[in-house]
């Protein structure tokens, strides 16, 4: 059972599968009849929703708005079922949550462990991701939430701020003992991504980025990165977190003492008129 229209239905079909054809098979249609129900819409809101592409149907700005309309009702049919008629109560409620790689699997994958186990309707569906395409997810609908820099938060969504992440600058334990000037003038940073700034920010809050002489490697992935650096393949900064049983085992050393880099957090979602207790649980233990 569904609360959304029948039209609706059909658009979120066509989002779902990326063809009116592959809608109309899912909802057991003629393409002919799933098109009039978009059409429906688009006559209703003066709008159009789809635009037709070699990849599909891709969707406009309104309808990336209509989308969040959808996922949100989507949302709350679990919870307004079980409360209308108890039917739905077993009703499975999917949100999605976008992260950076460091935050996502040093802490919130903990700190949701005991949420799985109380909302064991809610399916929770983590996007690691060190890009920069966090806050568009979220406003495209294919992430009901993401962790993102506050300063790029808009007026239009709903956010709390995190703990900051804490980054150390580290380096294989085969370097022990050697000056840090030396390291950082003969050796390599390595990042995840050319527009990562993260050790470059680093270096510079410590007036350290004046020692740089050689050009950047990039390896975008948490586990390898800790595999080049413990290799002396290069330098680079880690979370405290991440970093600390590589510290621990002598794999890895701290270069710059204790000093750290916080980085700011925040977690954002669209605001709900009802917030379902589920959503508020999980904005609740996300820290």
């Amino acid at each position: 059972m569904s609360l959304l229209s029948q039209n609706l239905q059909a658009f979120v079909s066509i989002v779902k599968n990326g063809t009116v054809h592959g809608a109309a098979a899912e909802l057991n249609l003629t393409q002919t009849a799933v098109t009039q129900r978009i059409r429906v819409i688009e006559s209703e809101l003066k709008t159009t929703l789809f635009t037709r592409s070699r990849k599909g149907m891709l969707l406009t700005q309104e309808g990336q708005s209509l989308l969040r309309y959808c996922k949100g009702a989507i949302d709350l049919e679990g919870e307004a079922l079980a409360a209308i008629t108890k039917a739905g109560i077993n009703q499975s409620i999917f949100l999605s949550l976008a992260g950076p790689t460091s935050v996502m699997t040093s802490r919130v994958i903990h700190q949701t462990t005991d949420y799985y186990r109380q909302w064991s309707q809610v399916n929770l569906n983590l996007i690691i991701t060190d890009t920069d395409d966090r806050l568009s997810l979220v406003k495209s609908g294919q992430a009901t939430m993401a962790i993102v820099s506050p300063e790029i938060v808009p007026h239009e969504l709903n956010s709390k701020m995190l703990k900051p992440d804490k980054y150390i600058l580290v380096a294989s334990s085969q370097w022990k003992g050697r000056r840090l000037v030396d390291v950082l003038e003969n050796e390599k940073i390595i990042d995840f991504y050319e527009s990562d700034q993260t050790t470059l920010n680093y270096l510079k809050k410590y007036d350290l980025i004046s020692k740089i002489k050689k050009p950047r490697l990039f390896v975008n992935n948490n586990e390898a990165i800790v595999k080049m650096f413990s290799r002396g393949v290069g330098f680079g900064t880690l979370t405290q977190e991440i970093a600390k049983p590589h510290l621990e085992s002598g794999e890895l050393i701290a270069l710059n003492g204790s000093h750290v880099m916080e980085d700011p957090l925040a977690l954002i979602w669209y605001n709900r008129p009802e917030m379902p207790k589920y959503f508020e649980e999980l904005i609740k233990v996300i820290r």
